[in-house]
């Protein structure tokens, strides 16, 4: 017998050990020595590979358990968090918010979290043991040191996402950054009331995703959020992005006009300034490059310029001239301050482009059980930039089959790869009536795809007692406008393309 150390992972216990070695592993087994020590370990245990022989041990201060490498990093990672709000060790003092709170900290941990902090802490200049910041609240710097002690992020409220969120910019901890915003994109409720306040919000912290998730919102909801008090109440730069949008559920420009000459009357209040023209034209001179005057009809237009004069008369009279024009002659130069588009942004005039399909019989309308299907296609666009905003959707009912057996379970997910935008539409179809069903389905958020960009089309639909169209061809063009979009169908190994989609909803730039 030899007296040998195991090393790491085994415990004093005094006990006989032989090694059995063969199959290619070796295992141990134990009895207890002279000394009666106890052993409540299964007889044997694999341990390590090895050759065919046997060899016997004696150790005096090892057990059989082998400690989980992983457990010491918990064990390490709970002695860093216990930490957390405590004075023991600390070698720097927050203080935070307003009145000024008191969080001990402790510069290692801080620096080794952050860059911002690093530079702080052991840079050329190091700042003092005491720092002071009333731009950060108490809650938001809270969370931000739980996740630098812990690596924990607890966010319970919409208030701790966006102080949190503050906290993270001004020290540039992305990752909790990203999952500030990663759950406002997943809890916020946008509503006329809501919408414009955390728009403002995100665009302060710069979040990209949650910007573009309260434009599309608006987008979608432009004709009654024009109407409300709230729309009234958003700042300038707001507004500005929002008359930026491409889409919008308006029916023509009349309805942004009114909806700026009341926004100038509120600001004229706001900033104790007398309600005039002159003053509301001012206050919202700075739109009129974002107006789309010229997608506007002459008949519409001018009893509407004569309710809300945004223009003065050299800018009437350029706009008016050029709709009066024939097409042929192009457009005569107007004010600079003035927007050229002369392309109507309502969505309700989007383009359907039908896709190459039919209902064909497979001689199979009498299996009863749901069928599913998953198919994506590639999507080029030439010429003009496309906007795709929905599908129509349509399928046939199966007669045989009972009411409460009829089912389309369908989704649709449009993804731009070049701008990493990506948007869905779902839609849970019970068929009563036994005919052709069709219906508009609108995009969560429209997608742009523009020339060089790649973008992919992907359709799930799972079906019962319902009959969907197929597709004739797998890859063809067609025109939206001056844009041409190709579709390149992955049937995923399926011998058919089958797809509900009667029409794509497009609009071309």
């Amino acid at each position: 017998m030899v007296d040998l150390d195991l090393g790491k992972g085994w415990k004093r216990v005094g006990v006989e050990k032989r090694v059995f070695r063969g199959s290619g592993f070796a295992w141990l087994e134990s009895r207890e020595n002279s000394c009666g020590s106890s052993f409540g370990l299964n007889a044997r245990h694999f341990c390590a590979r090895a050759s065919k022989e046997v060899i016997y041990l004696l150790t005096w201060g090892y057990s059989m358990e082998p400690v989980n490498e992983s457990s010491d990093e918990c064990q390490l990672k709970t002695r860093v968090a216990n930490l957390l709000d405590s004075e023991v060790m600390s070698d720097v003092m927050f203080l935070v918010d307003q009145p000024p709170k008191r969080c001990p900290c402790h510069k290692l941990i801080l620096g080794l979290g952050s860059q911002v902090f690093k530079a702080m802490f052991y840079g050329e200049i190091k700042e003092k043991d005491e720092i002071h910041v009333p731009d950060v609240t108490k809650e938001g710097f809270s969370i931000m040191l739980r996740y630098l002690y812990s690596g924990e992020i607890k966010i319970e409220s919409e208030y701790d996402a966006f102080e949190a969120a503050y906290v993270s910019k001004k020290y540039l901890i992305r990752p909790l950054f990203q999952a500030c915003e990663k759950f406002l994109l997943s809890n916020v409720i946008l509503d006329p009331e809501t919408v414009f306040s955390l728009y403002e919000e995100a665009s302060f912290l710069e979040m990209k995703r949650l910007q573009s998730h309260c434009l599309s919102y608006v987008s979608k909801n432009a004709k009654r959020l024009f109407h409300t008090k709230f729309f009234n109440t958003a700042s300038k730069s707001t507004i500005e992005d929002i008359l930026k949008l491409d889409l919008m559920d308006i029916e023509s420009e009349i309805e942004i006009i009114e909806a700026l000459w009341h926004w100038g009357e509120k600001q004229c209040k706001e900033l104790n300034l007398e309600c005039t023209d002159k003053n509301i034209r001012f206050l919202t001179k700075d739109f009129l490059q974002y107006v789309r005057f010229l997608s506007m009809k002459m008949e519409d237009l001018k009893p509407i310029l004569e309710k809300f004069q945004l223009l003065d008369t050299s800018e009437e009279l350029a706009i008016l001239w050029n709709l009066t024009m024939p097409k042929s002659t192009g457009f005569t130069s107007i004010p600079s301050n003035l927007c050229e588009i002369a392309r109507n942004r309502s969505v309700n005039n989007c383009s359907r482009i039908e896709l190459p399909t039919e209902y064909k019989y497979d001689g199979n309308l009498m299996t009863f059980h749901t069928d599913e299907c998953y198919t994506t296609a590639e999507v080029v666009v030439t010429g003009s930039p496309l906007f795709i905003v929905g599908a129509v959707l349509a399928f046939r009912t199966i007669p045989c089959y009972s009411a409460t057996h009829r089912m389309l379970d369908f989704e649709m997910t449009v993804g731009n790869t070049t701008t990493n935008l990506q948007s869905s539409v779902k839609s849970l179809q019970k068929a009563e009536a036994e005919e052709q069903l069709e219906q508009e389905l609108f995009l969560d958020e429209y997608v742009a795809i523009s020339e060089g960009e790649t973008a992919q089309l992907a359709v799930r639909v799972a079906t019962e007692g319902v009959r969907i169209m197929q597709c004739k061809d797998k890859e063809f063009s067609l025109q939206c406008g001056k844009a041409c979009v190709t579709f390149r169908f992955d049937t995923n190994g399926a011998d058919k393309l089958l797809i509900p989609i009667k029409e794509i909803m497009c609009v071309a730039g």
